[in-house]
């Protein structure tokens, strides 16, 4: 249950940045915009509560880790997704040895 509580708040971390990022790219501070800090700011929120509920079944030291690195790889995707954003071999490399060390971790 706690990999899955961490699972939860991991997409809402990456949907909270992807959301920061839309919105500043929007030139002033409409209602638009700010709806979208705010919505920004609840997604965070959940993703707070649901990693302190995972934090009652795993570890610190592997719920964090994992939280961290799973959110860089969701974000960096969705980034190439909606942002259209460019991914470098350096990135590629850098995300593998994200999972890499994910992987480790999960079978600590």
């Amino acid at each position: 249950m706690g990999y899955l509580l961490l699972a939860f708040a991991v997409v809402l971390n990456s949907a909270a940045n992807v959301l920061f990022k839309h919105a500043s790219g929007m030139p002033a501070w409409t209602l638009e915009k700010g709806g979208l800090f705010l919505l920004a700011l609840a997604l965070g929120l959940g993703n707070t509560l649901l990693y302190i509920k995972s934090l009652e079944k795993l570890e610190l030291g592997v719920a964090y880790p994992l939280l961290s690195a799973a959110s860089i790889l969701l974000i960096a995707g969705l980034s190439v997704a909606i942002f259209k954003e460019a991914m470098s071999t350096q990135k590629i490399v850098a995300l593998s040895t994200i999972t890499v060390g994910m992987a480790l971790l999960w079978k600590a």
